[in-house]
């Protein structure tokens, strides 16, 4: 060390033992700590500032992304109704089924009541010598026999009736729709269509083509405004209605043949 370094630091020496400190270093030495303190708000203002700045670019990007979802979404929805509109409505539309088994079922109540009571509407007429037609009276096996034929029929013209809705649905190219709800409007139709058989004739022919012909040509027509079918519908509708119920007059014809 030179020796004018140790006569300095001799006479900065106090007689406490401590260093004097020259005026100009303790006035740096205040304003390195004031802009140290200065310094510290400032950068705690950009901090935060930056974080805001990062909090609003994600939001604005979480806007974005809900907001273009919304669209795709709402794009979607406007793509499946307008794929709906485009499909032929269904033939049997969802509905409750309990209203048309109750119809059916007091119809066929009421039918059978008439057949244990021998309504004489029921009956074919006979001819007789003189040619006056004559009604004979029914009796008590001949009515339930009726009962059961109209319980027979009714179930066997619910599946013909069913089998001629799917039959108009596949040619249409219509989707089926509710097939409970269409058991129970088809049951009801073919109960009310049964109703003709209580119209009195007291000619055998007229009688017996009402009992043949009038079921499906009253259930014709209440399909109409129960399937909302329009009239050319409901003919295609009644005819392969028909026709199954031929088919199942010959398989059963066959049966019986085969079993006997």
């Amino acid at each position: 060390m030179h020796p004018s370094d140790e006569n300095h630091m001799k006479d900065d020496l106090e007689s406490d033992g401590t260093y004097r400190v020259a005026p100009d270093d303790a006035k740096r030495d205040a304003q390195e700590l004031r802009r140290v303190r200065e310094a510290k708000p400032a950068r705690a203002a950009t901090a935060r500032a930056s974080e805001t700045r990062e909090a609003l670019t994600q939001d604005d990007e979480t806007e974005g992304d809900e907001h273009g979802g919304g669209e795709s979404e709402e794009s979607d929805e406007s793509h499946d109704e307008s794929h709906d509109e485009s499909l032929p409505p269904p033939i049997s539309r969802p509905s409750n089924p309990k209203p048309w088994l109750v119809v059916a079922g007091i119809t066929t109540a009421f039918l059978m009541i008439a057949w244990l009571a021998g309504a004489p509407q029921l009956v074919v007429p006979e001819p007789s010598s003189d040619g006056s037609p004559i009604i004979p009276e029914l009796g008590f096996f001949e009515r339930l026999a009726g009962v059961a034929r109209t319980a027979v029929y009714l179930a066997l013209a619910t599946l013909g009736g069913v089998f001629g809705v799917l039959c108009l649905a596949f040619l249409r190219q219509r989707p089926v729709g509710d097939v409970i709800a269409l058991f129970a409007k088809v049951l009801a139709i073919v109960a009310i269509g049964m109703l003709v058989w209580l119209v009195p004739s007291e000619i055998r022919f007229v009688k017996q083509t009402l009992n043949v012909l009038g079921v499906p040509l009253l259930a014709g027509l209440c399909a109409m405004p129960v399937l909302r079918l329009a009239p050319r519908d409901a003919a295609l509708a009644t005819a392969f209605t028909m026709m199954g119920m031929l088919l199942l007059v010959l398989v059963a014809h066959t049966v019986v043949w085969a079993a006997g």
